[in-house]
């Protein structure tokens, strides 16, 4: 057999009526798909300017890594290989529709035939395709199982979400029917084609109908080709209309995205504020161009709401209805461009309430696959609220009292030394140029409880001989509430003033407890003029250890406790450390266990986004719900890393009655530390 013999007819058995039907429908499906397109472009135009352009090195390698490789999906394992399936099915599916349009055209036009599509060739595509058309429809059908069943890790099961997978499985399965059919009818039957083999689905579909009547064939192929190409059409008609534009958006978004640690956020001038008469986001076009894209990008795949806090205790938050509705509200403007209408996100979009349940743990940031960033928008939306008076209750009377005194409890400056009376603790004043400056923070000068890990960091520091000072009353909150309450103007304040401070004194490295402290210091300041080096204290007991530097009581034999260490979302999710406190924990010879949400995954204590300040009289507790996931392996004690979660798991051991005790993983250090 010739080369040129192992090829096959392009659109056997296709009348003209039914090619010329083929073509008017492919041209209405590009008019609506692109009609569809041009109105998003145009949502994402209206919105401000998203600064430079990222490099085309950066473009390439986060297309690659997230648009390609599909990083972030294969955190849920089952959900990776689903989507790998009807991802790569998908593409080779399309290039091998692009080949034989090739071949279709490239004879016409050239006379010549066949054209491409032959040979060697010929069989390599038509296997390739049986392989990743199977691949196509295992991933559709696990998809379609993951809906039904109870997990946590469960996609959305909306009638949409099963209409979109119902439609591209029933596209795959017409195609390989209609293939089968056209092999049995073909050359008269699959053994005038033997070649046809390499097509091994089609070929098994055609082994049963050998020896039809070819007449019925013919027909039973023409009204499955009808019925694939006109749903092909339709799917492609949809694109820009439901979830299934996250296609051609998402590799995009994540390839122009230049995604930032969710625990510096952006800035806003008080000169931008003036000029534009704008703060925050209180419509659509308050929102940059990238994060409208980026709304649009979303694959509403529902794990920002499976990992939300607020929503996992019943808080009207849903992170992926935010977008959503932000989308959909950005499609109404679009669409009514030339009428006076101008819908306001609160209220006509998007509640106070829902923006105030928020904890700012950026568990949804993290969880994301295409890279969203919930969180700023949120921010965003709050700084708006904050600007037209829409906060009130304790937050606002915490928004004042930093403003006013420096810290959210309202009390002096002059206070700020008394969790040290009786304690040699050196101030810049009588310890000028000290190794590290250790920042107490409002919580560990003024909270009683708070106080006691202030008091053990000073131990472990003295123990190790580490040369340090405070700042004493000369410290003030950094500003890390009013920012994430959306008061972007006390927060660069305060920030000012502490900037000031510490460049005034040459400070060069600080340790903070407070993991808030230590993300505004280490990510936000800089910004502003504040270049330090700044370290958690348990990134600094971790390296004394290691230093050998703390000497700690051995270990008894039998007595080894166990402990269960909450990760402060400060400290890991948004900074990226998880081990530290763990190493500290270990080497004090407790038996660490790890409850079912932890290190990136971790559930919030519910005490961020300003929420430390704020009433939660909507839902079930977020702080009981983080002591139940603690607790459920019976620890000896619960050990934490941040005054925040201190405060809130206390109260939630007390809520339960439970006796398990809270430390801090300074105390807990402190505590075995040898005398002398």
């Amino acid at each position: 057999m010739e080369p040129t013999d192992i090829r096959r007819e392009i659109l056997w058995n296709i009348p003209g009526w039914a090619q010329t039907l083929m073509y008017a429908l492919c041209l209405v499906a590009l008019v609506v798909a692109i009609h569809g397109f041009r109105r998003r472009w145009r949502a994402w135009s209206a919105g401000l300017p998203t600064g430079e352009f990222p490099t085309m090195s950066a473009v390439l390698g986060r297309w690659w890594r997230h648009a390609i490789l599909q990083a972030r999906l294969w955190r849920v394992p089952m959900a990776g290989w689903s989507h790998a399936g009807i991802f790569w099915g998908f593409i080779v599916l399309f290039i091998g529709t692009c080949i034989v349009a090739v071949e279709d055209y490239g004879g016409w036009i050239t006379g010549r035939e066949p054209f491409l599509l032959y040979g060697w060739f010929y069989l390599v595509v038509s296997a390739a395709l049986e392989v990743f058309g199977l691949a196509f429809i295992a991933g559709l059908i696990v998809a379609l199982l993951r809906r039904r069943v109870d997990a946590k890790w469960r996609p959305l099961s909306r009638p949409i979400d099963y209409a979109v997978l119902w439609l591209l499985l029933i596209i795959a399965l017409t195609g390989f029917v209609t293939e089968g059919v056209r092999i049995a009818g073909a050359a008269g039957g699959p053994d005038g084609i033997a070649f046809e083999k390499c097509s091994f689905v089609g070929w098994w579909l055609a082994a049963p109908l050998a020896g039809s009547d070819p007449n019925a064939l013919r027909l039973a192929h023409l009204v499955l080709w009808i019925v694939h190409m006109v749903l092909s059409m339709g799917f492609i008609a949809a694109l820009p209309y439901c979830k299934l534009r996250h296609l051609v958006i998402t590799p995009l978004h994540v390839a122009l995205t230049n995604p930032q640690r969710p625990g510096a956020l952006a800035g806003v001038s008080l000169e931008e504020v003036e000029a534009t008469e704008r703060y925050g986001a209180s419509s659509i076009g308050d929102f940059t161009s990238q994060q409208l894209r980026s709304f649009d990008a979303c694959t509403e795949c529902a794990r920002c709401q499976n990992v939300c806090p607020a929503y996992a205790t019943d808080k009207p938050l849903s992170p992926m209805q935010v977008v959503l509705d932000i989308s959909r509200m950005a499609g109404w403007t679009t669409a009514a461009e030339g009428e006076d209408f101008k819908p306001r996100l609160h209220g006509d979009a998007i509640t106070p309430e829902v923006l105030w349940s928020c904890t700012s743990c950026a568990a949804c940031v993290q969880e994301c696959p295409v890279m969203i960033d919930q969180l700023g928008a949120i921010i965003d939306m709050r700084r708006a609220l904050v600007g037209e008076g829409e906060i009130r209750g304790s937050a606002q009377n915490a928004l004042r009292s930093v403003g006013a005194s420096g810290n959210p409890w309202g009390l002096p400056a002059e206070e700020r030394m008394e969790w040290a009376a009786d304690l040699s603790v050196p101030t810049l004043e009588s310890e000028p140029q000290p190794e590290i400056l250790f920042w107490v923070g409002c919580a560990g000068s003024f909270d009683r409880r708070s106080q006691k890990v202030s008091r053990a960091v000073v131990k472990i520091l003295q123990h190790a001989g580490v040369r340090f000072a405070v700042l004493g009353k000369g410290e003030c909150c950094t500003g890390d509430p009013a920012r994430r309450l959306g008061d972007e103007f006390t927060f660069q304040e305060m920030a000012n003033a502490n900037i000031e401070t510490l460049n005034a004194a040459g400070v060069e490295r600080i340790v903070a407890t407070c993991p808030h402290c230590f993300n505004s210091l280490k990510n936000e300041y800089p910004e502003y003029g504040g270049q330090y080096t700044v370290v958690h204290h348990s990134q600094l007991i971790a390296e004394l250890l290691v230093a050998g530097a703390l000497k700690l009581v051995p270990q008894g034999a039998g007595q080894k406790r166990t402990v269960v260490y909450h990760d402060a979302c400060y400290l890991g999710r948004q900074n990226g450390e998880y081990d530290a406190p763990r190493r500290a924990l270990a080497a004090a010879g407790l038996e660490v266990r790890e409850p079912e949400a932890a290190r990136e995954r971790g559930f919030c204590c519910g005490a961020g986004g300003g929420r430390m300040w704020m009433e939660e009289d909507i839902g079930s507790r977020v702080n009981e719900e983080r002591w139940r996931q603690l607790t459920e392996s019976s620890p000896d004690r619960v050990a934490v890393a941040c005054p925040f979660c201190m405060t809130m798991m206390r109260d939630a051991a007390a809520a339960k009655e439970d006796e398990v005790e809270v430390e801090d993983v300074a105390e807990v250090i402190a505590s075995r530390l040898i005398d002398g």
